[in-house]
């Protein structure tokens, strides 16, 4: 059955889709779809039928591209084409792996409470207010810690 009408199916999707690819899945889509039919066995004309069952996809296809907005899409290669890649090479591994030390050193440096609150905030996602109750001081505090810690951290580390 699928040698028989494939083609006609072929045809009928490509001439009404854009993509090779859209119309062989909805041929594909169309055949499984009779296949599974428990009363396609007793179906008269089954040409008649099958195209019933491709006009219902493409019915559905195009109310669901046009539900997706589908002609607004962009291909990303078409926007991505010479922006710069993350491929990982020896020299950037070790420029990372060195900020990473430089970071740790200069977090140790800091008092353990502006160390703590420093780390609660920016690793732990903590607002201010969760931070002073969880230490038991003030939003205030917490404020001046976090203050302290990234001028800290502004004076120790280089800007790039």
């Amino acid at each position: 059955m699928a040698q028989q009408y494939r083609p006609r199916l072929m045809r009928y999707f490509r001439n009404h889709l854009g993509s090779v690819e859209d119309a062989e899945d909805l041929t594909q889509e169309t055949l499984v779809r009779m296949m599974r039919d428990p009363q396609a066995d007793k179906v008269n004309n089954v040409e008649a039928y099958l195209m019933t069952i491709a006009g219902n996809l493409l019915r559905d296809r195009y109310r669901r591209d046009r539900t997706r907005h589908v002609g607004q899409h962009v291909p990303i290669d078409e926007n991505t084409e010479g922006w710069p890649t993350e491929s990982v090479c020896g020299e950037r591994v070790y420029q990372d792996r060195e900020r990473l030390q430089a970071f740790l050193k200069v977090l140790d440096d800091l008092p353990p409470r502006c160390q703590q609150v420093f780390l609660l905030h920016r690793y732990e996602g903590l607002t201010y207010g969760a931070i002073a109750s969880q230490l038991g001081i003030s939003v205030s505090a917490v404020e001046k810690q976090m203050m302290r810690a990234l001028l800290h951290f502004g004076t120790r580390l280089e800007q790039p």
